[in-house]
């Protein structure tokens, strides 16, 4: 087993140099899983073999210790009983007892919070962050702040009339040595005079 883990993380390692992410332990469904560029942390993923289970994140998603993403493992709820009958007494059956909501999409930019839990068939909007210790049962809009179980709104995390703007910015576009020079105008506390400033460094 623990050989096993070792040769998927470097597997995982191979096909994933272009970000610093690394996988759980207990997860062997690394065809579930796809991640942009630059992103960091570590995936602790709970899967239950539901054919539509999936876990895509984008460029520049920042994920700190002990986030848990599950991509399935619901029981039917309007039925005589929520206990998985077929997969206790006749065979292993995720499609009927161990279903999924959906992909788990995590878009460009987004700070997930330590030991947050993201549930199957959330979006979590670009740029967004995910306070620590929050459940996440519903989409986030890009650009707001959520925290709580269950995750509720707390507020924008930028100007709420600058969002449309920086909605059409990614910061992918960049090149990375730019941002390296120019590194001092990305900590600057974000107005339409730094958002324009922003916009021509990309058109340079």
């Amino acid at each position: 087993m623990l050989f096993r883990q070792y040769l998927q993380s470097v597997d995982w390692r191979l096909a994933n140099g272009h970000n610093s992410t690394t996988l759980g332990k207990h997860f062997s469904g690394t065809e579930k899983v796809k991640v942009g560029k630059y992103s960091y942390g570590q995936l602790n993923i709970e899967a239950y073999d539901h054919k539509d289970e999936k876990l895509v994140i984008g460029n520049f998603v920042s994920i700190a210790s002990n986030v848990r993403f599950i991509l399935g493992g619901n029981h039917q709820i309007d039925t005589f009983s929520a206990f998985p009958v077929k997969s206790v007494f006749i065979e292993h059956n995720p499609q009927d007892d161990a279903m999924t909501r959906g992909a788990i999409e995590v878009e460009d930019e987004v700070w997930i919070g330590a030991n947050s839990i993201i549930i199957s068939g959330v979006k979590l909007g670009k740029g967004s962050i995910i306070a620590a210790g929050s459940v996440v049962t519903k989409n986030v809009e890009p650009f707001s702040i959520v925290g709580g179980n269950p995750a509720k709104f707390i507020r924008w995390r930028i100007p709420e009339d600058l969002i449309e703007d920086r909605k059409k910015i990614n910061l992918i576009d960049f090149d990375v040595e730019l941002i390296k020079k120019e590194n001092s105008i990305f900590y600057k506390t974000l107005d339409k005079d730094i958002l324009d400033s922003i916009k021509k460094l990309k058109i340079r």
